[in-house]
């Protein structure tokens, strides 16, 4: 089955890129978010959306395998890795977490959390992707 469609595609496409932007980010400090409001609403805002394409890949990847859909995110996640897509949900249930952390307490996300995730786990979504893809081929 060809599970890389053209809506899993794009969703893809969208995580790679806004990684790759994230990445250009190497010199991130909290001092450089303290001072720039919108450096810091755009990296939250870029997180955030890759973290959605990962939940749509997520769910289009259990509809496409003719699994029950997922009631959250969470669910989505450990049925991709009941199914053997992802090795572990455990880090992508983190992502999900961070995600509702933006979306409905975004007034106390911290500059040291955003510069640790752009320093230290952006590959964490291409591990994602990586999974995903290498499921699709097998």
């Amino acid at each position: 089955m060809n599970l890389i469609n053209g809506v899993i595609t794009k969703k893809i496409e969208i995580i790679q890129e806004t990684v790759l932007e994230l990445t250009k980010l190497h010199d991130l400090s909290i001092e450089k978010l303290k001072k720039d409001f919108f450096l810091k609403r755009g990296i939250e805002r870029s997180i955030q959306v890759c973290i959605e394409a990962m939940i749509d890949v997520a769910h289009r990847t259990i509809s496409l395998n003719n699994q029950k859909p997922a009631s959250s995110a969470g669910k989505a996640l450990a049925a991709l890795e009941q199914m053997g897509v992802i090795k572990d949900a455990a880090v992508y249930k983190k992502m999900v977490q961070f995600r509702n952390l933006i979306v409905h307490r975004y007034e106390i996300i911290e500059d040291s959390i955003l510069v640790d995730i752009v320093r230290n786990h952006l590959e964490d979504l291409t591990n994602f992707i990586n999974e995903i893809t290498h499921y699709e081929k097998n």
